[in-house]
């Protein structure tokens, strides 16, 4: 089937690919040279006509920014989402220090970002290539983000904050890859600590049944994100605070410019590297 030709062609490139790992020339320390940034992705499908897709412009949800696949790409039939969980070499030393920033940390949220734009090229060639249409939103230049309300001129309503028109961890969610957490990660099978990518297409592919219906199904609300917060910007009564943790990454953007990061409450939780929830896990609507 074609999605398992794609899968086992994304888990190629993304082993194979030079980018994946920290080069000498940009390595922080000589030791850092030669890890890798991410392992094999996990890949789900879903379908570009779901309901789900419109309930993203709600302002509880995305946002009025928001682009259905349909209006990305006419004729989308599928949405592609993947997520590529971080190595061991990223996680693990990101826990060594509770206020600095690993150095695998650093690599992963940036050049491993610039990576992962990439990889979502390289799915869209490879579709092309199929005889199918693909677009991939957030690595295009019509893809749009605003942070703190007003900072972006390209927003006309600049009442807007934290909302773009494209959200790859939503796309997930709707794909089936999994669902939110109490810090606004994505709790997949193989855990929050990772990043997540997408391509719209024209190619029928098999859709993934979501196993979840609730947002926060795969969080046991459990508060160890809440404690590895060096910013204070999650409680378990009112979730995550968006400006908090803003602010606290720009002053991480002072701090190791010209790279940045944080991810705290992505390690050294319950949910690192797979879904803590139990049948007797209370939910958060």
């Amino acid at each position: 089937m074609l999605i398992e030709e794609l899968t086992r062609t994304l888990e190629q490139f993304i082993r194979e690919s030079p980018q994946n790992y920290v080069g000498e020339e940009t390595a922080l320390e000589p030791t850092d040279a030669g890890n890798r940034l991410f392992d094999a992705p996990l890949v789900k499908v879903g379908d570009a006509h779901d309901p789900m897709w419109t309930e993203m412009k709600h302002p509880k949800a995305v946002g009025p920014l928001f682009r259905t696949p349909e209006e990305w790409l006419p004729g989308a039939v599928s949405v592609v989402s993947y997520f590529a969980p971080f190595s061991d070499f990223v996680v693990e030393g990101n826990k060594k220090d509770p206020t600095a920033v690993g150095n695998g940390w650093l690599y992963a949220r940036v050049e491993g970002q610039a990576f992962l734009n990439d990889v979502n090229h390289f799915l869209e060639r490879w579709l092309q290539d199929r005889g199918y249409r693909a677009f991939s939103p957030y690595s295009s230049p019509d893809f749009q983000s605003v942070f703190e309300a007003g900072t972006n001129p390209d927003i006309a309503d600049k009442r807007l904050s934290f909302t773009s028109n494209w959200s790859e961890r939503h796309v997930a969610y709707v794909c089936g890859l999994g669902t939110f957490s109490l810090s606004k990660g994505l709790i997949t099978e193989r855990g929050v600590s990772g990043r997540f990518g997408s391509v719209i297409t024209d190619a029928s592919l098999p859709v993934t049944q979501r196993p979840y219906t609730g947002l926060y199904d795969y969080c046991s609300m459990c508060g160890a994100c809440v404690r590895r917060c060096p910013a204070a910007a999650i409680t378990l009564e009112h979730g995550k605070s968006h400006h908090r943790c803003s602010r606290y990454c720009s002053l991480m953007r002072m701090k190791y410019a010209p790279r940045f990061g944080c991810g705290k409450c992505q390690v050294g939780v319950p949910c690192e590297r797979g879904i803590p929830r139990t049948d007797t896990t209370p939910k958060r609507q």
